[in-house]
């Protein structure tokens, strides 16, 4: 499994409209293979930093979703609304053999 960890920053006058496009990609996210659980923190005021974490079973689950059309048209829409680049990171959680390289 994996963590994807995507950190936007966005003006205060357009907090409430990236708001609404995360759920609206948390909603077709939910339906995507793979797609496991995702969540939205919020810190700071200005600009307000957004942090969205989404669990999938595979990285190739979460590529397959990166590079849907259907997410590709509402990550457009949220581009204009940022402060900066979108910062994306991925981990992934240590399960058995994995966890004992360490």
């Amino acid at each position: 499994m994996i963590k994807v960890f995507l950190k936007r920053r966005v003006a205060p006058k357009n907090y409430r409209r990236l708001l609404g496009l995360l759920t609206d990609l948390r909603s077709l996210a939910l339906r995507q293979p793979g797609y496991v659980l995702g969540e939205t923190l919020i810190r700071g005021t200005d600009p307000v930093e957004v942090l969205a974490i989404g669990t999938w079973i595979s990285e190739e689950h979460w590529m397959a979703w990166s590079t849907s059309q259907r997410r590709i048209e509402i990550t457009d829409l949220v581009s204009p609304l940022l402060v900066g680049a979108v910062e994306t990171t991925i981990y992934k959680i240590p399960t058995g053999d994995a966890a004992a390289a360490l």
